[in-house]
């Protein structure tokens, strides 16, 4: 499983207006690991797809539009 960094940060830009802090605070990631995860691809392991996960059963998301299986 892969996360889709493009859609993700689509994401934040929906909910959040790009704002890295407040959307990791929701995800309960640290605000590095979620930025070098979008900018970069590095650290994109089971906790932040977990928590893309539960983001998006709590909006009501499909997750898999997210996440690469």
């Amino acid at each position: 499983m892969k996360a889709d960094r493009v859609k993700v940060t689509e994401l934040m830009n929906q909910y959040y207006n790009g704002n890295y802090s407040r959307f990791a605070k929701d995800l309960g990631v640290d605000i590095s690991q979620l930025h070098r995860f979008l900018t970069t691809g590095v650290g994109g392991g089971k906790k932040i797809l977990g928590a893309i996960i539960k983001f998006c059963i709590n909006k009501g998301l499909d997750f898999e539009d997210y996440i690469e299986l």
